[in-house]
């Protein structure tokens, strides 16, 4: 590693969130706009390179720097105003969801864009582009920002609008932290008239009865999102439970009006009130271990009847989103080996074939995922886009210790993945580990890849900004 003596870096294991991605990295965590600047230009000055890292919620590569330097922005947290007129929140990058969201519930406003986490940071949400279950209708995270601070590798800092730099702000925005560090964002949010929604869980019989739910409902629904058991198979390929959830009207949950509280809004840490969720990841990982996936995937499916039968019901905004919060550490479960997740975008007219095909495939390669998660998208503006007129599905994978059953389990991604791009798909960097360089211009085009190398000399001639991603895709 590059030495750089100034700065009080320390020597760390730096992981994606799956744990199966990442390696030894020398970790700085600044708390001030300054402190990113020397590091800055103590790193150029030494010829070494430097991911940026928020909350560490991506599940590869894309935050991990091996032998390189790392800055840690989670102390850079601070949510500096919120304006319930407009509804703005003005935050630093380090500042999580929940704590947007904990600041905006007291004025009756909700975040227009959540990630299935709380934990996420904002500058990643924004570096990554997030997307949650309302995509179809107000589109990625990125939609949502009015305006944000950019400090470059070279020390300037610049303000960006839609109006006022534009091409940087469209390029930043899901550009994977390769052109600055956001130190400021102004982020729009939604007013809502209850801490409540209206949610109804509804049974798919297969993947195209599931889809077939994404278009009936995409029109009149708030929020869909589908669990998917990719353990089915033959009539039950693809089947799940898809959830539609409404917010509610003025007036129309007098009682919902108390869940402005943000005490109220938080993810239960016991089950029953009793068991500590924080011991639950153990028997997830017997699941995952013994092979018994698919056995719960089953019982899940089962229950889904009667959550059918009692709906629609009432379910706080944290609950129904945050459903990754329910079990702390539960990627624990799925030690040593850790997780990846395939997440592939696929035009609406190939996404039977193609997601159908993908699950065949995986089933035949005898790497079944333990979790799916279908959802509807829509395109959006920026550069680097991963959005589609279409679908994607989550695929959750857990990575053997043994060689090579992990050699296996990329080179089936690999293959699924050469399916997706031949149908016109694209990737998601927050969730990908396995794409080769070749993908990058495959994915969006070789006249947006020139124009996005073209923005990364112009802002980071030297190179310094690099990711274990970047250097993945040859960007």
């Amino acid at each position: 590693m590059t030495e750089t003596t100034s700065i009080a870096w320390r020597d760390e294991d730096v992981r994606g969130f799956g744990m199966a991605v990442g390696g030894a990295a020398r970790v700085f965590r600044p708390t001030t706009v300054e402190q990113v600047a020397d590091a800055f230009a103590a790193v150029r000055a030494a010829g070494g390179s430097i991911a940026l890292r928020g909350a560490g919620c991506s599940y590869g590569d894309a935050a991990t720097n091996t032998n390189g330097h790392v800055l840690d922005l989670s102390g850079m947290r601070a949510v500096h105003a919120f304006d319930p007129a407009t509804g703005v929140a003005i935050v630093e990058p380090g500042a999580t969801i929940r704590d947007l969201w904990r600041r905006s519930i007291e004025h009756a406003h909700w975040p227009r864009v959540v990630s299935g986490t709380m934990a996420v940071s904002l500058g990643g949400a924004a570096a990554m582009n997030i997307h949650g279950k309302n995509n179809y209708v107000l589109g990625s995270f990125g939609d949502s920002v009015r305006a944000f601070d950019l400090l470059t590798p070279r020390g300037e800092l610049v303000h960006c609008t839609r109006e006022g730099q534009p091409e940087l702000f469209h390029a930043a925005l899901g550009g994977f932290g390769m052109l600055g560090c956001f130190t400021r964002l102004w982020i729009e949010t939604k007013r809502v008239h209850s801490g409540r929604l209206r949610v109804w869980g509804i049974v798919a019989k297969d993947l195209e009865h599931n889809l077939q739910l994404l278009e009936d409902l995409r029109d009149k629904a708030d929020y869909l999102v589908s669990w998917v058991d990719l353990h089915g198979k033959g009539a039950g390929l693809g089947r799940g439970l898809m959830h539609r959830a409404d917010h509610l009207g003025p007036g129309e949950d007098p009682d919902g009006l108390r869940y402005f509280d943000p005490g109220l809004q938080e993810v239960p840490s016991t089950l029953f009130g009793v068991v500590p969720k924080a011991w639950l990841w153990p028997g997830m990982w017997c699941a995952v271990h013994l092979g018994r996936v698919g056995l719960v995937n089953a019982m899940k499916f089962a229950v889904g009847a009667r959550e059918q039968r009692q709906s629609p019901y009432l379910q706080t905004h944290g609950a129904f989103h945050f459903l990754l919060d329910y079990v702390p550490r539960w990627q624990w479960m799925t030690k040593p080996g850790g997780l990846i997740q395939f997440q592939p975008f696929v035009p609406r007219a190939e996404g039977a074939r193609v997601l159908r095909t993908l699950i065949e495939k995986c089933h035949a390669a005898g790497h079944v995922p333990y979790l799916g998660v279908l959802k509807r998208h829509r395109p959006d503006p920026f550069l680097m886009t991963h959005a589609v007129d279409g679908y994607s599905m989550a695929m959750d994978f857990a990575v053997s210790a043994r060689k090579s059953a992990r050699e296996s389990l990329w080179t089936l991604c690999r293959e699924l993945a050469e399916i997706v791009l031949t149908a016109g798909g694209r990737f998601y960097y927050a969730k990908d580990a396995v794409l080769l360089a070749s993908s990058f211009a495959r994915v969006h085009g070789e006249p947006t890849v020139a124009k996005f190398r073209a923005l990364k000399a112009q802002w980071d001639p030297d190179r310094l900004l690099q990711t274990d991603l970047s250097r993945r895709l040859g960007v």
